[in-house]
């Protein structure tokens, strides 16, 4: 299925809204390099609605103790909880063998924010 959401200009680096893709909320955010992501709307602890959480970087670590922002990933927050997941994969850091949400397909074609199968992951364009 391919649902055009919203236009491309709606959404600025750091937003993120819950729309509605078939029977699932979904939340399509726009990462602070530009790209959009699409995950389940929904935290796997409780339920949570994510699009009323907060992105920001994902932290590593080489050494206990030590913790310092990853350039180039991103983390999308629970707003009750906080349980991180990946915005890429879906994958939980904490936990990242067994908890992940599902992901969505995400592109932007002439201009508008589209969601389905054939379309690139946070690319432009079709397949």
């Amino acid at each position: 299925m391919r649902q055009v959401v919203f236009g491309a200009d709606e959404l600025a680096p750091g937003e993120m809204r819950a729309v509605q893709y078939g029977a699932m909320s979904v939340v399509v955010l726009r990462d602070r390099h530009g790209r959009y992501h699409a995950l389940r709307n929904a935290c796997l602890h409780q339920g949570a609605p994510l699009s009323k959480g907060t992105l920001g970087p994902m932290v590593d670590g080489s050494a206990v103790g030590q913790y310092e922002p990853a350039a180039d990933r991103e983390v999308l927050r629970c707003p009750w909880h906080g349980y991180e997941f990946d915005v890429e994969s879906g994958r939980c850091p904490a936990d990242p063998a067994r908890l992940r949400l599902r992901t969505y397909p995400v592109a932007v074609e002439d201009g508008q924010v589209v969601l389905g199968r054939d379309t690139v992951p946070g690319g432009q364009g079709k397949l």
